[in-house]
This record gives structure tokens, C-alpha cells and sequence, in this order.
């Protein structure tokens, strides 16, 4: 009975390395083709370049499509990582901390990079267009694709979204926001605000827990 739980445990364990092997060779392909994708739409005229909305214009659909990707991302961080990242080395060898580490904290990195490539899409996305109108509705857009990411419970986007909203050269434009009805964005913030240790966020974050666990499928899971 022991033989069989081993050998169990370690055809476990080897399907489990060969899958996160692949997911770094993916995340490895994913880097050079964002670095190569960028080089080319800077060249190319801002006439032929397609916004958010318009390669999606689904504010649900686009939080899916993020949701799938943060689920993906997030199934391959082991607790080992969380260990390594926040556990520090000798006091001799400069007192760094092991999330310095890519080989020990890879997958972990690639998430934290994941969240700031997304803040950084919304802050773009936003400042792009010439006109105050259209920068209003993209934000509203996000808004509501932020909305729907907090229904679904996927509060990392929401994070995210949110910092990118946050961020100086889109918290400036007071002439476009002026023309932004804020008020969902306003609660949307709320849930984030991060007094009393994110205490609206941690209640939040235990109603979606809450509820996934009362529920009848893997797709309200």
C-alpha cells in the first residue's frame, strides 16, 4: 500500500514539474513577443493602432479573458515560493532577501510583473486618445470591466486596474474626469482602500470565499 502511495506521490510531482517547466518556456515566449510586439506598433502610425475597446468592447468579457489569465498564473506558484520570497539570507551575505532570487521565485515574479504590465496597459490605454471625451470613456470602460472583475471575484485585477487609474498621468487629467461619472469607480475604490490593514477588502475577499464554497458548480466557483 505504501509503494503504491509513492509511486503515486512521485508521478504527481513529475507531472506537476513538467507542467511548470512549460509554463516558464511560456511565460519565456510570452516576454520576447511583448518586447518584439512593442517595437513594431511603435512604429507603426497612431491612425492604424486599435484601442482596448475596440479589440473588445465587452466589459465582461474582457474580466473573463483576465480572470482566465490570473487563475493560469496563479496555479503555478507553489508555497515554497511565498517562503523563499519573504525569508531572509544570512546577515553576512548583504541581508537580501531570497525573492532576489528568479530561479527560487520565478513564477512569483512573473504574477507581481503580470499585476504592474496591467496597471501600466490601463494607465496607457487611458492616455492615449487626444480627446477629453474619448479618454472619459475609457475609463469608464475600465470602470466597468473593473466592476465586473470585483462580481467575479478577481480582486488582483481589480487591483490592478485600479492602480493603473491611480497612477500620476491619469489622476491628472481633471478635465477628463470631470467628464467621467465616478461614482462606481468611487465604490470600486472603497473596497480596495487600504485603511485598517484593507479591512473592506479582507470582508470582501471572505464573502467570495463564502460563496464559492456554497456553490453547485465549477462555474460559479
Amino acid at each position: 500500500m505504501y509503494r503504491k502511495n509513492v509511486q503515486q506521490l512521485l508521478q504527481n510531482l513529475i507531472w506537476k514539474l513538467a507542467t511548470v517547466s512549460q509554463y516558464e518556456e511560456v511565460l519565456a515566449k510570452i516576454n520576447a513577443t511583448s518586447t518584439d510586439c512593442l517595437t513594431v506598433l511603435k512604429t507603426k502610425p497612431q491612425s492604424i493602432q486599435r484601442d482596448i475597446i475596440t479589440v473588445c468592447n465587452d466589459p465582461y468579457m474582457l474580466a473573463q479573458q483576465l480572470t482566465r489569465i490570473e487563475l493560469e498564473r496563479l496555479s503555478h506558484i507553489g508555497p515554497e515560493e511565498f517562503v523563499q520570497a519573504f525569508v531572509q539570507k544570512d546577515p553576512l551575505d548583504n541581508d537580501k532577501s531570497c525573492y532576489g532570487d528568479q530561479k527560487k521565485t520565478r513564477n512569483l515574479e512573473a504574477y507581481v510583473e503580470w499585476f504592474n504590465r496591467l496597471s501600466y496597459l490601463v494607465a496607457t490605454e487611458i492616455c492615449v486618445p487626444l480627446k477629453k471625451k474619448h479618454r472619459a470613456r475609457v475609463i469608464e470602460y475600465f470602470v466597468d470591466v473593473a466592476r465586473e472583475c470585483f462580481n467575479i471575484g478577481n480582486f488582483n485585477s481589480l487591483m490592478a486596474i485600479i492602480s493603473g487609474m491611480n497612477m500620476s498621468p491619469v489622476s491628472r487629467l481633471k478635465k477628463t474626469w470631470a467628464k467621467v461619472k465616478t461614482a462606481k469607480f468611487d465604490i470600486l475604490e472603497h473596497q480596495m482602500d487600504p485603511s485598517s490593514n484593507f479591512y473592506n477588502y479582507r470582508t470582501a475577499l471572505r464573502g467570495a470565499a463564502q460563496r464559492s464554497l456554497t456553490a453547485h458548480s465549477n462555474r460559479e466557483k
